[in-house]
């Protein structure tokens, strides 16, 4: 059974420029760990970010993706390494930690609930500031804890 998300799953200290380059960069990880090819995942990503933005706060946005061809539900964490000015946030501050949400259309309600109480669980300012100050896959792993299994 696969797990939702992995240490294979975090990105740190990537240099990209824009939000359109996280969104690219995230499809190519998502092809890569065999969730869904980049140019669906991508389209998926950009359709929803049409709907509202998924900027968050305190540097934290949240894409996600809901497609028939992405083949198993997954979150992606990427740490960049300089702060973005293009992805529009509900405190405007410049997004710097990405959480990625991957979910098949067809998916189990059991996949939703995990991921809806992950991202519940960032509405708490202290865990959004602590995680800020995780610099390793290690401690961004053991920190968000999505370790449910499919």
């Amino acid at each position: 059974m696969s797990r939702i998300f992995t240490k294979n799953n975090i990105f740190l200290n990537e240099d990209l420029k824009t939000q359109d380059d996280v969104l690219r960069y995230v499809a190519s990880k998502a092809q890569e760990l065999q969730i869904g090819t980049k140019d669906v995942v991508y389209q998926a990503f950009k359709q929803r970010e049409v709907a509202a933005s998924t900027g968050m706060q305190d540097g934290i946005a949240m894409p996600h993706a809901i497609s028939e061809e992405i083949k198993r539900a997954a979150v992606i964490y990427v740490g960049l390494e300089k702060p973005l000015n293009d992805w529009m946030t509900f405190d405007d501050t410049k997004v710097d930690k990405i959480i990625a949400m991957l979910v098949p259309s067809d998916g189990t309600k059991k996949h939703l609930e995990i991921i809806s109480e992950f991202a519940t669980s960032l509405v708490d300012e202290e865990k959004r500031k602590k995680l800020s100050k995780l610099n390793t896959v290690e401690a961004v792993y053991d920190f968000l804890k999505i370790n449910e299994e499919e």
